[in-house]
Formats: C-alpha cells, sequence, structure tokens
C-alpha cells in the first residue's frame, strides 16, 4: 500500500491531488492558509486519508493542533498522525477522539499513527524497540519510524524493524539521499505501507520518491530484477 504525502499550498489544489489515490496523506501544517472549514471540506472529499499537522513555529499550541486534527477526525479522516514529542496531553484527547469513531458505528473509524524523527541518523534498534513500546503504550494504532538513513547499515537496520512486531503496525520510512531504498523495499519488509509524493517536485521529505518510480522499482524487486 503507498499512501501519497501531499504537501500542496492550495488546499483546493490538495483535494484534487489526493482524488487520483486511493491512499494520501494530507500536510495540513504546509497549507497556506488552514481553519477548521478547510480542513472539513478536505477530508470529507476522500474516505482515505491521513491528517498530518505539525507544529510549525511557537504561534502554533496544542489547542489549535488539537482544534484541527478533531475536525479532521470529525470530518472522516481515516488516520490521524502525531509526533511522539507531542505532549501527553495532547496526544492523549486526540487518542480519545478516535477511539470514539472506533466505538460508533455511525462513524468513519479513524486510527491514531504517532510518529518518531530522526533528522541526523538512524538509531540503534534497541533505542527503536523502545521508541515502539514507548508509542504503543500511548495508543498508537500504527507506529511509524522516519530515520535518516547515511549508510547500508541503517537500510538493513530499518527494513529488519516490522518482522519484530505482530501486536502493532509499524511503517518505516527512510530520508536523506540514501534512504529511498528502505521506501522501495518497505512493504516487502512488512511495513504498512510506505510514502511516495505525487511527483518529484513535491516531495515532502527527502528521500520519497514519486508514486509511478515506487511502483516500478516494486516491480523490479517482486520479479526478482
Amino acid at each position: 500500500m503507498i499512501c501519497v504525502s501531499i504537501g500542496e499550498k492550495d488546499h483546493n489544489n490538495a483535494i484534487n491531488v489526493a482524488a487520483l489515490y486511493d491512499f494520501a496523506e494530507i500536510r495540513l501544517d504546509l497549507l497556506e492558509r488552514i481553519d477548521n472549514e478547510i480542513v472539513e471540506k478536505i477530508f470529507s472529499s476522500h474516505k482515505n486519508l491521513i491528517a498530518t499537522y505539525r507544529k510549525k513555529d511557537g504561534s502554533d499550541t496544542d489547542m489549535k493542533q488539537l482544534s484541527i486534527l478533531k475536525t479532521a477526525i470529525e470530518a472522516g479522516a481515516a488516520y490521524v498522525d502525531i509526533d511522539i514529542n507531542e505532549s501527553n496531553e495532547l496526544i492523549s484527547s486526540v487518542k480519545s477522539i478516535c477511539s470514539a469513531t472506533q466505538q460508533d458505528p455511525g462513524k468513519r473509524s479513524t486510527k491514531l499513527i504517532i510518529s518518531y524523527h530522526d533528522y541526523n541518523e538512524t538509531p540503534s534498534l534497541d533505542f527503536l524497540d523502545k521508541i515502539i513500546i514507548q508509542a504503543e503504550s500511548k495508543g498508537a494504532d500504527v507506529v511509524k519510524i522516519a530515520c535518516t538513513v547515511k549508510k547500508a547499515e541503517h537500510v538493513e537496520r530499518l527494513l529488519s524493524i516490522p518482522d519484530y512486531y505482530n501486536s502493532i503496525k509499524v511503517v518505516i520510512a527512510g530520508m536523506g539521499k540514501q534512504g529511498s531504498r528502505v521506501r522501495i523495499l518497505s512493504e516487502s519488509a512488512g511495513s504498512f505501507f510506505t510514502y511516495a509524493s505525487h511527483d518529484m517536485k513535491s516531495c515532502t521529505a527527502e528521500g520519497q520518491l514519486d508514486y509511478k518510480t515506487i511502483l516500478e522499482e516494486q516491480k523490479k524487486v517482486v520479479s526478482g530484477w
């Protein structure tokens, strides 16, 4: 399963790009303008979207982030992604809203992704194991591990992670110039899904490949090229 990460500045463009794919992430923090009406419009337009809203600067508060994600959930977001370093209170509040949708047959169920990012390196497996356990304890339905890849050892380390976990879904992503190999091989290694961009001009992370390239490279892996 490939999730296309969309970082359009205009929300109408984001909706139009998302409509081209079965599964997409909307980077709400990259929109030029955002309010609850815009968020409702986006997440009522597609049945399989991830709502991601990273704090951009000191002006973003837990209250604003919670309001945005709550609106996305109520509008029908399939997933919300929140960083593991956010406050326990914020994560707990988002989890509670997600859980309510999972218990209400009249609502579209929303799952919580708790994500960890290391923009400098790929830490040891022991460290990453602790991160995954911590995320699971905070209520994650899915744990995302995104790390900067600097050498082959980092590629192998990230690709080895999903096989260790049966109780929770894990997504792995490689960042940096050498991170693209992780993105190509992650699904075959057991990652719940992998991220791609719409095209190479709209990547939301270094090392990301466009949707078409990911598909082509995955087919090569399957065919044994």
